[in-house]
């Protein structure tokens, strides 16, 4: 951001501050559109890698997170096995409401550890 004359900073909390260094008024979808860029070439990736490490520290088999978290959740029944959840995702249709809450819960913090309080 710096080459583009941007401040940028990212906050604890999840928002960020960007401010111009040296006085000059682009507009904000200018501003938006390098900050776009910067993440597009130089964070994509890390932060991938960062959301992988956080949502799955131990690095456990997707499927068997994937189907415990939707059992507990009351999403699918015992009977849902991790071959069955391997199929539909190879397939990329399943037999329970994907986008429900609690599935989408599931698929961004299968194990719970964002929503511990």
């Amino acid at each position: 951001m710096r080459a583009h004359g941007y401040r940028y900073a990212e906050l604890s909390d999840g928002a960020a501050e960007m401010d111009p260094l040296y006085g000059q008024h682009e507009t904000i979808e200018q501003a938006t559109s390098y900050r776009r860029d910067c993440s597009r070439r130089y964070d994509h990736g890390i932060s991938m890698l960062f959301d992988a490490v956080r949502r799955n520290p131990e690095h456990r088999a997707e499927a068997t997170i994937q189907v415990a978290c939707l059992q507990r959740s009351g999403v699918v029944g015992a009977d849902y096995t991790q071959r069955r959840w391997r199929s539909e995702q190879a397939d990329d249709r399943f037999s329970f409401e994907q986008w429900s809450p609690e599935a989408t819960r599931c698929r961004i913090d299968p194990l719970g550890l964002r929503w511990q309080g």
